[in-house]
């Protein structure tokens, strides 16, 4: 493939040219799977770094499947289940009916909706209509692949299925589609408060992450940035989460992991302190998905929301305990 003739963006991440000895962990990846990787980068790199390149583009879109435990699968079992249709194949839904608003739980990238159990039945003690969805190639969702469009996708295809939404709570890479989707579909006008866990500031920083964790040599790294481009039509840095917060005019709950270990808490107070009405917790001694199962930190986040939807005028509202 030809590079793009596109000038790189001004504020784009350091990928081509990481930090000698910088590291980051990345969902997933086991110090033994990451020498296998960077092993095979190697050899690859050799061959062709262009075909080092199509691979590691095919590998960032691709999550490792996470086990459904029978403990969990015993919890789902409590929702009413269906499967919604995609452009890119079928996502298992999964609905906690409740008298009061509807709101939309997002899980990240390797997991599913079962390991937001703790958040999901302390939204269901106050009442709401608890969904949530497994994104595409996550959980019993079909699919091999998930990026950013997919996943937005998915919250549109519930919003329109089980809508209207109330508000959204959402985790790390779910929680950027949920920005993307705030921002850019009318049909999220309904929502009228967000919980965002653990979000990155822009998808450059993730795939700065993958190319460290990997490995790779500038010269590929140079050829996946020209695929990402050609495939999506904008760099990496250019899906910006600091950006589109911008334009989000409801109340926001950032909540970040002081500890967390894979997106620092600096992409959360960069994006707090441009929303227009937006609130910031860091837990102390929290990683990046521990807040989703801390009593205090699940407590402060459906408190927010009640608070926020008794606020809304017209609405069944939930119950404040």
């Amino acid at each position: 493939m030809s590079e793009p003739q596109a000038a790189e963006p001004a504020n784009a991440a350091s990928a081509s040219a990481p930090l000698p000895g910088s590291e980051r962990r990345v969902p997933g990846l086991t110090p033994a799977l990451r020498r296998r990787a960077r092993l095979l980068f190697r050899i690859l790199t050799a061959i062709s770094p262009s075909l080092a390149a199509r691979t590691a583009a095919y590998l960032f879109v691709r999550p490792r499947a996470r086990a459904i435990t029978a403990t969990e699968a015993q919890f789902l079992q409590t929702a009413r289940a269906r499967r919604l249709p995609t452009s890119g194949g079928t996502i298992q839904l999964y609905e906690w009916p409740g008298e009061g608003p509807a709101v939309l739980v997002v899980h990240g990238w390797i997991s599913h909706v079962a390991r937001l159990q703790d958040i999901i039945q302390a939204l269901r003690a106050q009442g709401l209509r608890v969904l949530a969805c497994d994104a595409p190639a996550h959980g019993r969702s079909s699919g091999r692949q998930a990026d950013l469009l997919r996943y937005r996708e998915a919250l549109a295809t519930v919003s329109r299925a089980c809508g209207p939404l109330a508000a959204i709570v959402a985790h790390s890479f779910g929680a950027m589609a949920a920005v993307s989707w705030l921002t850019e579909d009318p049909a999220a006008a309904s929502v009228r408060a967000a919980v965002l866990v653990g979000l990155p500031g822009d998808m450059g920083y993730l795939l700065d992450s993958f190319i460290l964790a990997m490995g790779l040599s500038e010269p590929v790294v140079q050829r996946l940035r020209a695929l990402f481009l050609a495939r999506y039509g904008r760099f990496p840095e250019q899906f910006s989460t600091r950006a589109l917060a911008q334009a989000i005019r409801i109340p926001v709950l950032l909540v970040h992991g002081a500890e967390d270990d894979l997106v620092p808490p600096e992409h959360a107070r960069e994006i707090a302190a441009v929303l227009c009405a937006g609130q910031l917790h860091v837990a102390r001694g929290l990683n990046h998905s521990a807040p989703l199962r801390d009593p205090p930190s699940v407590a402060l986040m459906v408190s927010f929301l009640a608070e926020q939807l008794l606020r809304s005028s017209g609405a069944r509202t939930p119950r404040v305990r």
